[in-house]
């Protein structure tokens, strides 16, 4: 072996053990680093908040109509192109003249959608599927001629009840408003009523994280019979606890629990509540402000060597 030769093989076995003492001290960094992490956790505040969710409600819009016919041939006529509230007796149209009168309290609507007879609970609840499609009602003008026997309008009973088949997706607020031991309600905000009203659930199917629900609506305006598409926001009660990342959950035994640190001491302490937007988790029970908590508690939980350890 010549001199080249053996001044290349040193320089191999140097970088080799250059090397290998980065390696090792990187190696010896890393469990001194790891070890004063968990000698020397990091700490956070349980700051006080009030917790509501919000979610879009797109639905469709159910209620109790009749069609009313044409008496006669003529010339149609009414007074007023919007739904309006009639009472019993009171003039809906005429025909050449001929008045047409409400059987019953109700509103009257001289406008079709084509889904009058075929939009009913039976055909829409059953499947969790996308809602057939349909068009907003078309008014019927004044001073067309119809035939006996064509319909002038469309009646809806009142008083009755609004309802809606609505999806929703599954939050904890809103499976604690289904869980109610009360009859169950949700709060929906729309745009009709510009506040907030309570609407009760009557049904409920689950799919995944998906729900379709069957409410009963608190209002009834006579506007809404334009189109059977409803738009709210359901927004859930407001509730009192204190927010912190997740990190600061565990879950031990099928219970959420965090590491409250008081003085020297730590304890592990169980709590209620449940995973909020944007990484952090809403603790109604068991923890209070300003208590400090551990915010890595799942590489705590493994390797937590301190005697003061109490689980509560």
């Amino acid at each position: 072996m010549n001199r080249r030769q053996n001044i290349f093989i040193q320089k191999i076995i140097y970088y080799v053990i250059v090397v290998f003492i980065i390696m090792m001290g990187y190696r010896v960094y890393k469990l001194w680093y790891e070890n004063y992490k968990l000698s020397n956790p990091q700490l956070i505040e349980a700051i006080s908040t009030n917790y509501s969710e919000e979610q879009p409600l797109q639905g469709i819009l159910l209620w109790d109509e009749q069609l009313i016919y044409a008496p006669q041939d003529g010339i149609l006529t009414y007074p007023a192109p919007k739904p309006r509230y009639v009472a019993k007796g009171e003039i809906l149209a005429a025909l050449d003249g001929v008045a047409v009168r409400a059987p019953y309290p109700a509103y009257f609507y001289p406008a079709l959608d084509g889904q009058e007879g075929n939009w009913v609970y039976p055909k829409l609840w059953p499947d969790f599927a996308p809602f057939p499609e349909f068009s907003k009602a078309s008014l019927i003008e004044n001073g067309t001629f119809l035939g006996r026997g064509e319909p002038i309008g469309k009646l809806i009973p009142q008083p009755q009840v609004l309802r809606c088949i609505a999806y929703l997706d599954t939050t904890p607020s809103l499976a604690r408003a289904l869980n109610s031991k009360d009859t169950p309600t949700i709060r929906i905000r729309t745009e009709i009523e510009g506040k907030e009203r309570r609407a009760e659930i009557v049904a409920v199917k689950t799919s995944g994280q998906k729900l379709k629900v069957y409410l009963r609506l608190p209002f009834f305006p006579p506007n809404v019979l334009s189109s059977r598409r409803f738009t709210a926001s359901v927004v859930t009660d407001m509730q009192k606890g204190v927010m912190v990342p997740d990190t600061a959950v565990i879950t031990r035994e099928g219970k959420n629990m965090v590491f409250i640190v008081n003085g020297n001491s730590t304890e592990l302490h169980a709590v209620e509540g449940f995973p909020a937007e944007d990484g952090s988790f809403f603790i109604e029970k068991g923890v209070q402000p300003g208590n400090k908590l551990i915010l890595n508690a799942d590489a705590i939980i493994f390797n937590f060597k301190n005697e003061n350890l109490r689980i509560w």
